[in-house]
């Protein structure tokens, strides 16, 4: 560790003030004991912007001999370093874990002078505990009885929040803490380990996740209720959003966590793996589907069934998020009527199918309709599973995702044809299947977006009906591509600022492809003959709406397309 030590460090300490530190680093003690011996000697407290006096950084390099050589010389001991960690000598030995350094610096000064003057955080009590060195913190313990009640308190959260069973043990063991402290203890355990302000990462060792379940099972056997909510959030739900953390989730059911407790909203665990999940502590990285969390669940009793607020049961969601092996899962461990769970509908009239349609989930939409499910069935503000499968949609039960492709939008849309879903379908928002397939922007190089929207054309789609369409206000400078669905775009329609966005009416499809950049859309309706002196109404052309839309900004090249595609077929600007 020496040797690393003075490769890592081999340019720092050059200027006269710092020979004492660079003896330290070198490991070089009799230099350093011929240096302390000169006359006059070297400041033997000059504190390092860094690395603090000579005597921390001996206690942080684990060199007892010249610890001992500078408490010989009249080192100060209890200054405070500058820099990040601000710790006494004995703080940067606790921090490292240097056993033998802690006693030596303990002895020499009084036991409250490791207090006096220092926060908390700053003690070495509290740093031994951060880093989960339990022999150090042991001692401390059997050394010294005046530790206070907060300082115990705050040893007791650090070590919960860097998962140190062996330190929370000791101090549940040794003393007794209240529920809120137990609680806050409890919460903290469940979640990751807290990143400090120097870490960019934390790295996780399959002892580390034993240790934060055994953690768990401690604070609750010592009180803490595996129940509690904070901000109205079960652990079990939060815990649910990360797929590293199922132990902590298995340790909690087992520890008696109600399976079915909700958030504000109503929403389960259950709700929240009904789609992918994190894997890792850092948002952005890899996703799941979290089967063995479910598993967990489903065996300790949890319900496939049990509606949030919007009416809205997990098996919605698992119909919208999950393959069919997955979703039979959530079917059958239920003790519900398997026939009344297939019929089940959210407070606004929506069906398994309609999730499964807005997730384009093939294979569980063929089982549904093999049950019997009605393909053409209408929610309360007259959506069928058709518009659900066309229309983009960026989010499932708790969280973003990623948008549905226009490849996926369209084989769940002739899947739901071929089972003789009605293309002439208008919503009570006056959309219709051309509309929500407008919404997808793509060169439909291949030709098959242009392929469907004239087969929706051919079987009764309106191409020149008119509607009101949701478009980003003025202060939005990324548009989403995500559109809401179902009771859902009703609801924001009642309130577009609300979402940032503002309502353009009366606009046909042709209008819709132009701001979505829906080539092959566009090559449909000019090829079935729209009339553009209808469209021109309110003083905006179609090509005008390519030109200004905000999907479009940085594809200049498509807006010049469409719009050459829109002037060649008579269209004004």
């Amino acid at each position: 560790m020496r040797k690393a030590m003075k490769f890592q460090l081999r340019d720092y300490f050059d200027s006269e003030d710092e020979v004492l530190h660079a003896c330290i680093r070198d490991d070089d003690v009799p230099q350093l004991r011929q240096l302390l011996r000169r006359s006059p000697a070297p400041d033997v407290n000059y504190s390092h912007p860094e690395f603090g006096p000579p005597l921390h950084f001996a206690a942080q390099c684990g060199n007892l001999d010249a610890v001992d050589l500078l408490l010989a010389a009249g080192a100060d001991a209890l200054i405070v370093s500058r820099g990040e960690q601000r710790l006494t000598a004995i703080g940067f030995a606790a921090f490292n874990g240097h056993r033998d350094i802690v006693k030596r610096l303990w002895t020499y000064c009084s036991p409250v002078s490791h207090v006096e003057g220092l926060k908390p955080y700053q003690t070495c009590f509290v740093v031994a505990a951060r880093y989960g060195h339990a022999s150090i913190f042991e001692d401390m313990l059997d050394w010294w009885n005046g530790w206070s009640r907060d300082l115990r308190i705050e040893a007791l959260l650090w070590a919960a929040r860097r998962w140190h069973f062996g330190v929370v043990t000791l101090l549940l063991k040794r003393d007794s803490f209240e529920q809120p402290t137990l609680q806050e203890a409890l919460h903290a355990a469940t979640n990751y380990k807290f990143m400090l302000s120097y870490e960019v990462n934390v790295n996780y060792e399959g002892i580390d996740y034993l240790n934060q379940q055994l953690l768990i099972a401690s604070l609750i056997d010592a009180g803490a209720d595996p129940n509690s909510c904070s901000d109205n959030t079960p652990l079990i739900y939060t815990i649910a959003h990360n797929a590293n953390l199922t132990g902590a989730l298995k340790t909690l059911l087992d520890k008696g966590a109600d399976p079915n407790k909700t958030d504000g909203s109503g929403k389960s665990a259950l709700h929240v793996l009904a789609g992918p999940v994190m894997i890792r502590q850092l948002a952005g990285g890899p996703k799941l589907l979290n089967e063995t969390a479910i598993r967990l669940l489903l065996q300790h009793k949890a319900s496939v069934s049990q509606p949030d607020e919007a009416g809205e049961c997990p098996i919605h969601w698992a119909a919208y998020g999950l393959d069919l092996r997955l979703f039979r899962l959530y079917l059958y461990h239920s003790g519900r009527d398997r026939d009344t769970l297939l019929h089940l509908t959210n407070h606004n009239g929506e069906t398994l199918l309609h999730f499964a349609a807005a997730g384009c989930r093939i294979e569980v939409m063929e089982y549904l309709l093999s049950q019997g499910l009605d393909t053409n069935a209408t929610s309360s503000n007259g959506w069928t599973p058709l518009m659900c499968a066309l229309t983009p949609i960026n989010r499932n039960a708790v969280r973003k995702t990623e948008i549905k492709t226009l490849a996926e939008a369209m084989r769940a849309a002739y899947h739901l044809l071929s089972h003789g879903a009605n293309p002439s379908i208008t919503t009570n928002e006056g959309w219709t299947p051309l509309h929500v397939l407008a919404l997808h922007c793509d060169l439909d190089v291949t030709g098959k977006a242009e392929e469907l929207a004239k087969h929706l054309i051919l079987r009764g789609a309106d191409p020149e009906a008119r509607a009101p369409l949701l478009s980003p206000d003025n202060t939005v400078v990324v548009p989403s591509l995500g559109m809401p669905w179902g009771y859902r775009l009703r609801d924001a329609m009642a309130d577009p600022s609300a979402q940032r966005m503002v309502i353009r009416r009366d606009l046909m499809p042709l209008h819709w492809a132009a701001e979505r950049g829906a080539v092959g859309v566009i090559r449909a309706l000019l090829a079935n003959g729209v009339n553009f002196s209808s469209m021109e109404l309110d003083g905006i052309s179609p090509a005008r709406m390519a030109a200004e839309s905000k999907f479009l900004e940085r594809q200049t090249d498509l807006v010049d397309n469409i719009i050459d595609l829109l002037l060649a077929a008579g269209s004004g600007y």
